[in-house]
């Protein structure tokens, strides 16, 4: 199978050999650890238990919120020591007592099973957002996926959980991603792995042999260049297909997973296990005993680095994944999370501050790296100006923000950082537009409401009224009662209409605006509105009948 290419990319130092040599290890299981209620894309989950339980490794500790959501377990036994609308603070025992669920065979068991494992289990992506895996593995219900591609490329400097992952589980890898193509219905697994990863490539040829059905399992050793581990650069690589603006890979028929998620996904199915620790590359000149670690998740991260030999006289910051796309800490008492796979403790002289920025000299080097085919300059000015307009025209959403722009800038202009901002402040606009949005249509609804009601109790008051006033005898002489009663009627009929009008007007809207949302309360209110415009309908025909028997001689 040919090599393709993707614009743009750099070559920075790998500096992987740090942490790479090592086999292997287990971290010390802490005395503590602090799990935040979320660790994945989507809402927070749910709290589920109260302090002073006692939980063992596995137990259910929070559930998920909505279906973007994962639920969260302990990854220590001992006793829930504090609560909070951030996090869940549990205190070890001593023990690691562990609770785990009944193994599942993913060859066997029906997909709906393996689904709400992945689903119980907690599981999240490893790699980087953190998407809920059990949604993941339904995107076939929307969109055909023909491809899975394991991104093994792991193409930052510094990071090395996926190469030791496959070095050391290549069968298990495989068997994930055999599972997981099973359940988006993928015919064919590529494992993207960039060359500078030899001993895994090596595992990964003698572990294909052993598996079931080989032939569907194709190794792709591409060039190392960074940043070939993005999902689009790696689709464009070994597949030769694009993503389209705006769009994910399944819209063409592809599905990306790293070797972390897959094997947490095997995990979950076969072991019984939730996701209650992770593989973590810690690294960088201030610790001496850098390598790749079993951790368990909210292990605090300066109980971790104190146990691989942290040199507090010369740490100058921790970064939080790569250099490139890495967030510095600011404390130390942060917790491991589900998407932690990275953390560098470094020396002043091995990521030093950067210089001070100067102005943009129109040079094009940013343009020129940018594997977006993005122009960064641009963006960078119109980040600034915050013409947000402009920005959706440049495709500001595109940008993956792997840091390739600012490693060339001869200027040290943070482009990254203006980026980042400039979407953080257009999605809380979006946010904020659309909770207007919705209170407005909730307003409006309710203004028609109270127009039809208005008008079923004139109708109501008007029928009193002529009742009151029918001459004895039952005389039907007198036809004005009958015609204000049916004007009546006709004006509740009107509003009724109109309500049902507004109702689909704000739901097509709300659905134009974001075709994957769910409107359950629009579709109620609309729903609503459609039998009250019946009973009006009903009432206005049985008025007509009975004026029309009155006046029959």
């Amino acid at each position: 199978m040919p090599a393709y290419e993707f614009p743009g990319g750099i070559y920075p130092p790998e500096r992987k050999t740090h942490s790479n040599q090592a086999p292997l290890q287990a971290a010390p299981l802490p005395a503590l650890v602090t799990l935040p209620l979320k660790q994945h894309a989507g809402n927070a989950a749910t709290p589920c238990v109260a302090v002073g339980d006692d939980v063992k490794v596995g137990s259910l500790i929070a559930q998920r919120n909505g279906m973007i959501s994962a639920h969260l377990h302990a990854s220590i036994s001992g006793t829930i020591t504090h609560i909070s609308n951030q996090a869940i603070t549990i205190e070890a025992d001593g023990h690691d007592s562990w609770q785990t669920l009944p193994p599942l065979d993913w060859r066997t068991d029906s997909p709906e099973k393996l689904l709400e494992r992945l689903d119980s289990g907690g599981l999240a992506g490893l790699g980087g957002a953190g998407f809920p895996t059990y949604i993941k593995a339904q995107v076939a219900e929307h969109h055909p996926i023909d491809t899975l591609v394991v991104n093994a490329a792991e193409c930052e400097p510094y990071i090395t959980a996926d190469d030791l992952i496959l070095r050391s589980y290549p069968n298990d890898v495989l068997e994930g991603a055999q599972l997981i193509a099973r359940l988006c219905g993928a015919q064919r697994i590529i494992i993207g792995i960039e060359d500078n990863k030899p001993e895994a490539i090596s595992a990964l040829k003698q572990a294909l042999p052993q598996i079931q059905h080989p032939a569907t399992i194709v190794l792709k050793v591409i060039e190392t260049r960074y940043p070939s581990g993005g999902e689009r650069q790696l689709i464009k690589k070994v597949l030769d297909r694009d993503v389209p603006s705006g769009g994910l890979p399944a819209d063409i028929g592809a599905l990306c997973h790293n070797p972390g998620t897959l094997l947490a996904a095997l995990h979950a199915v076969r072991d019984g296990k939730p996701l209650v620790e992770r593989i973590v590359t810690l690294t960088g000149e201030t610790i001496s005993a850098p390598g790749n670690y079993w951790v368990r998740l909210g292990t605090p991260v300066g109980t971790l680095l104190n146990s691989v030999g942290l040199m507090p006289d010369r740490l100058h910051q921790v970064i939080v994944g790569g250099p490139m796309m890495g967030t510095p800490l600011t404390t130390l008492n942060s917790p491991v999370t589900k998407t932690t796979n990275c953390l560098i403790a470094a020396s002043v002289t091995e990521l030093p501050p950067a210089p001070m920025e100067s102005p943009c000299i129109r040079c094009g080097a940013c343009e020129h790296v940018c594997p977006a085919q993005l122009l960064p300059q641009q963006l960078h000015w119109y980040a600034r100006a915050e013409s947000d307009s402009t920005l959706a025209k440049l495709n500001l959403f595109d940008c993956i923000e792997c840091g390739a722009c600012s490693y060339v800038c001869p200027s040290f202009i943070p482009l990254v950082e203006d980026y980042r901002l400039a979407k953080q402040r257009i999605r809380l606009k979006q946010i904020e537009t659309a909770k207007s949005e919705h209170a407005k249509h909730r307003f409006e609804f309710r203004q028609a409401r109270l127009a039809r009601e208005e008008a079923e109790k004139q109708a109501r008051r008007q029928a009193r009224l002529a009742q009151h006033q029918k001459p004895a005898g039952g005389s039907t002489g007198n036809h004005a009662t009958p015609e204000v009663d049916l004007r009546s009627l006709r004006i509740a009929q009107a509003a009724a209409k109109a309500a049902v009008k507004k109702a689909e007007k704000v739901l097509a809207r709300a659905a134009e605006q974001d075709p994957k949302q769910r409107f359950d309360d629009l579709e109620t209110q609309l729903a609503t509105a459609q039998e009250n415009l019946k009973a009006a309908d009903a009432r206005l025909a049985k008025a007509r009948a009975s004026t029309t028997q009155k006046e029959t001689p």
